[in-house]
């Protein structure tokens, strides 16, 4: 009688404990919270939305340190860490949102500088075109070329930083482009008064009548 109460007593014990235990780590969620740290990153948030990305790496490493803590107890409780790991996941996903819509907002900003500087290249260089080369000025006008071709080397190094998603650099060398070109056309008006006066110069005094 007394063995069997003592087998009984060992069965009851043996049940708590494994109830007490409180199952396995939730491993699988702190692998999705870890997933959704990852895609933030290769969104950009590290760049792009570094402070929603900070926050979500501190709550994704408390997660993970209340789980390790969690595991090594006799009785285990992982409803708290569970909770912290949803957290950690939802600011992963908030942190990838902002990213995401950060970097539209500057690739917007950025794509609509090159477009207003490559505008302005043309208008510069259908002035160079139609611009009067006569002796003294032949130089001006090849400086001024020189100058487009600055202009368009800046359009291009800025269309390369849009496509490596370096949206700062993208808009100062597309501002770069605009104000060479800007300078351009006011060149070729003054390449144009020098024209006209030296042409005002050569005429014959009695076509000055």
């Amino acid at each position: 009688m007394k063995i069997r109460f003592f087998s009984l007593f060992l069965a009851l014990a043996s049940s708590a404990l494994i109830a007490g235990c409180g199952g396995e780590p939730p491993a699988s969620d702190l692998a999705a919270a870890k997933g959704a740290l990852d895609a933030a990153r290769a969104a950009g948030a590290e760049k792009f939305a570094a402070s929603d990305y900070s926050a979500a790496q501190g709550a994704y490493s408390g997660a993970e340190q209340a789980v390790n803590t969690e595991s090594e107890k006799l009785f285990k409780n992982f409803d708290q860490s569970k909770q912290m790991i949803a957290d950690a996941k939802a600011k992963a996903d908030r942190a990838k949102a902002a990213a995401e819509a950060e970097k539209g907002r500057q690739r917007s900003a950025a794509e609509g500088a090159i477009s207003a500087a490559a505008s302005t290249v043309q208008e510069a260089r259908a002035s160079v075109d139609g611009a009067p080369a006569g002796k003294g000025t032949e130089s001006d006008i090849e400086q001024l070329r020189s100058d487009l071709n600055g202009a368009d080397a800046d359009l291009n190094a800025a269309r390369s930083a849009v496509a490596s998603e370096n949206f700062d650099q993208a808009q100062s060398s597309a501002q770069s482009a605009q104000s060479k070109a800007a300078q351009v056309q006011s060149g070729v008006q003054a390449a144009t008064q020098k024209y006209e006066e030296l042409v005002e110069k050569m005429r014959p005094w009695y076509d000055r009548i």
